[in-house]
């Protein structure tokens, strides 16, 4: 008897201790709020100014002719890429033409004057009074010959095509087929490859003292989103409108972009390197007695919170930067805190997985009902149809 009172008095601490821990897992608070977990990183933090933008020619190289020349054919289009030697328009033969005849008419008048200077100057020798004649047929030679000088001079300025000069792109074509080209009035504007500029849409900086000449950008296609390339800003352009402003940018290597093409540009203003980031939605801001603080919700093994305070950095808008005591890269935090979490409640995690199921579920609801109220909608015009004309009626 007294052996199992003994065992009983040994087995008291520890039925106590199982009490006790029992006590604690029960009291704990719970909330079945799913969240998602995200770490803590450290990383470099780069905020940028997004903005759309286009190609454009910097400087520019003309072409024109001296004659008018009619237009046989053309062969790029404006905004084409030309390579060096690529004929861009074909000139119509007729004005060869029309040189070789005024050359042949203009010589044969000349031959004709010539004999008849022959014929008065032997008869001026013998004494004929023909002085007035030959100073008239002379003057007429001297015009004929002035003629055909000019007609030469054309005949070799008549380009049978224009040829591109350059690698490059056709900015502006001021012919059309089958008409005549100007002379007064450059038939071809071309720019260099390596003449291209991204000029921006007028935009507003919210970062307007951070960007100065030199900052870096990214520039993407739009068309092809794999087509990126670094350039950087050049010139900012006032627009008349307080605060709104045009930038250009020049590429930093020799990237393939066609003339006109639109493109997203990034450009950075500020950089902070190898700093603790988080998710700017994972951050909470609360009111302690009379000052705004700043909060995220670190999360454990056990699935345990912890609210800790934070001091705030840089944003991109996505990410943002932190730091204070004890923070360190890899701890796990709540992505999407409410006003529901707070110190030691434990709660569940929410895999991405479940995140995307649960926005494809939504938007198949919303498109559902987008497509129901589509039809209700043209039920009603129907409706609307019939009775308007039965009123007509």
């Amino acid at each position: 008897m007294k052996n199992i009172k003994d065992n009983v008095i040994w087995l008291l601490p520890s039925i106590f201790i199982l009490v006790i821990l029992l006590m604690i897992g029960t009291c704990t608070p719970r909330i079945n709020d799913k969240f998602l977990v995200e770490k803590v990183r450290r990383e470099n933090l780069e905020i940028f100014e997004k903005m759309r933008g286009k190609a454009e020619a910097k400087d520019l190289i003309a072409i024109g002719i001296d004659i008018q020349m009619g237009i046989d054919e053309i062969y790029f289009k404006e905004g084409e890429k030309v390579r060096k030697g690529d004929v861009i328009i074909k000139f119509s033969d007729y004005k060869q033409t029309d040189v070789d005849n005024q050359m042949k008419d203009k010589k044969r008048i000349l031959a004709a004057k010539k004999s008849q200077l022959r014929f008065l100057e032997e008869q001026y020798k013998h004494g004929m009074n023909v002085k007035n004649q030959l100073q008239q047929i002379k003057g007429e030679i001297k015009a004929i010959e002035d003629e055909l000088g000019m007609i030469e001079k054309n005949d070799a300025l008549i380009q049978r095509n224009i040829v591109s000069p350059i690698d490059g792109y056709i900015v502006k074509i001021n012919v059309i087929k089958g008409g005549t080209g100007d002379k007064k009035i450059p038939l071809v504007l071309l720019a260099k490859t390596n003449n291209i500029k991204i000029v921006s849409d007028p935009v507003r900086l919210s970062g307007n003292e951070y960007v100065n000449i030199g900052n870096q950008a990214e520039i993407k296609s739009i068309a092809e989103k794999e087509r990126k390339a670094p350039a950087t800003l050049y010139k900012i352009n006032d627009t008349g409108v307080k605060e709104l402003k045009t930038l250009e940018f020049l590429m930093n290597t020799a990237i393939d972009f066609k003339l006109n093409e639109i493109f997203d540009i990034y450009l950075y203003y500020q950089k902070r390197e190898n700093v603790l980031t988080v998710p700017v939605s994972s951050v909470v801001q609360k009111k302690k007695g009379n000052e705004n603080k700043f909060f995220i919700y670190l999360i454990n093994d056990e699935d345990r919170v912890t609210e800790k305070e934070i001091y705030l950095g840089v944003s991109n808008g996505k990410k943002i930067e932190i730091y204070g005591k004890d923070l360190k890269e890899g701890m796990e935090i709540i992505k999407n805190p409410n006003n529901r979490l707070q110190n030691n409640i434990i709660v569940r995690r929410r895999s991405l997985q479940e995140e995307k199921r649960e926005k494809e579920e939504k938007m198949k609801k919303l498109k559902s009902e987008n497509e129901r109220k589509e039809k209700e909608i043209e039920k009603n015009k129907r409706e609307i149809i019939i009775l308007e004309k039965g009123e007509e009626r």
